[in-house]
């Protein structure tokens, strides 16, 4: 759909949620969803979300809504979600032959992403630890919320499990199919999905380790604020271990020389929140790999697409490596000791 059909529709979507007819509506970006920021005369500003045709049912919506809601009231850093006049937490917009189901939120003011992959993967992101521990103590707060809720009556998502991250059909493809994978690059990737399916399907799945989780807490989808870290865009969110989100939240400073800091310093703030046992955090490099797998996958679904082009040249090289490197058995790169070079006096 062109970026004008989306603007119109955006547009339009304004009415059913009594938003201001008159708001000036702005283009942000396009990542699977069409998202539109409209700002009314008073300055007050309301995220407009199209949804991508074909991904997500209504019940599947209604189940992200109505969670994201839950999350909010027991005071988790999500964003409110706004209903339409008639009480809908989504509504089917038409403009001409074009039609989306479209959603609202309150804006989250003064925010800024905590990062953008490109710039974390190319080492121009330099945080301190302590931000980590922010966002550590966020997804805390998010599953505890989600145990003391349990599954919700009617509950309908995906589930990450051993199947969705490693199976036959992995949720967001298969990650051999990439085309940019060298006949090594792919041998490893196939050695290493068998046993990585055998080990996830090991993992226990009660409620204290496996539960809903958000499932792409990216950089990009974690907001910084004056008042701490709002997590936003549960677009993929369904069932799964909680690791996998800490896993996906420091997956992309994985390269970065302070990543064991990172990584001290995000489960430091998990712990402060709820317990993370020593048998997750020893499967945390599984989930490392998985969570590579899943971007690879997801730019094999896309080519031609500039986000998958850069996960092919940038992502896919050492996510292969680590498909070798687990396969053999061997430690993940951030688990071995770093090699002092020779001072002069070795010479």
């Amino acid at each position: 759909m062109h970026i004008k059909d989306a603007h119109d529709i955006a547009r339009a979507a304004l009415a059913p949620f009594g938003l201001d007819p008159d708001s000036r509506v702005e283009f942000i970006k396009y990542r699977e969803n069409h998202v539109f920021r409209a700002i009314d005369s008073t300055g007050s500003s309301t995220a407009i979300r199209l949804h991508r045709p074909g991904y997500r049912d209504e019940e599947e919506l209604r189940s992200e809504f109505e969670f994201l809601r839950a999350l909010r009231d027991a005071g988790v850093e999500v964003p409110e979600v706004i209903p339409t006049l008639d009480g809908d937490l989504f509504t089917l917009v038409q403009v001409g032959e074009h039609s989306r189901q479209v959603s609202a939120q309150r804006w989250v003011e003064d925010a800024s992403p905590f990062g953008d992959i490109e710039s974390v993967l190319a080492g121009r992101h330099n945080p301190e630890p302590a931000a980590f521990a922010q966002i550590g103590a966020l997804l805390g707060r998010l599953h505890a919320a989600a145990v003391r809720m349990g599954i919700p009556a009617g509950f309908r998502r995906s589930a990450w499990d051993a199947a969705g991250l490693a199976g036959p059909s992995p949720l967001w493809g298969d990650p051999r199919l990439l085309t940019s994978l060298t006949t090594e690059e792919r041998d490893a990737v196939d050695r290493a999905l068998p046993a990585l399916h055998e080990q996830l399907s090991a993992l226990p799945t009660d409620s204290s380790v496996f539960g809903i989780i958000h499932a792409d807490a990216s950089p990009e989808n974690l907001l910084e604020t004056a008042h701490g870290v709002v997590l936003i865009d549960f677009d993929d969110f369904g069932t799964g271990w909680f690791v996998f989100d800490l896993v996906t939240a420091i997956f992309h400073h994985a390269l970065h020389p302070r990543y064991l800091d990172y990584e001290q310093a995000l489960i430091a703030g998990y712990t402060q929140e709820r317990p993370l046992s020593k048998d997750e955090i020893a499967v945390w490099d599984a989930f490392m790999l998985a969570r590579g797998l899943t971007y690879l996958a997801w730019a094999a679904e896309r080519p031609g697409d500039p986000a998958s082009d850069f996960v092919a040249a940038n992502v896919a090289p050492w996510v292969a490596q680590l498909a070798d490197t687990y396969d053999r058995g061997q430690a993940s790169p951030w688990r071995r000791p770093a090699i002092a070079s020779p001072g002069k006096d070795s010479q």
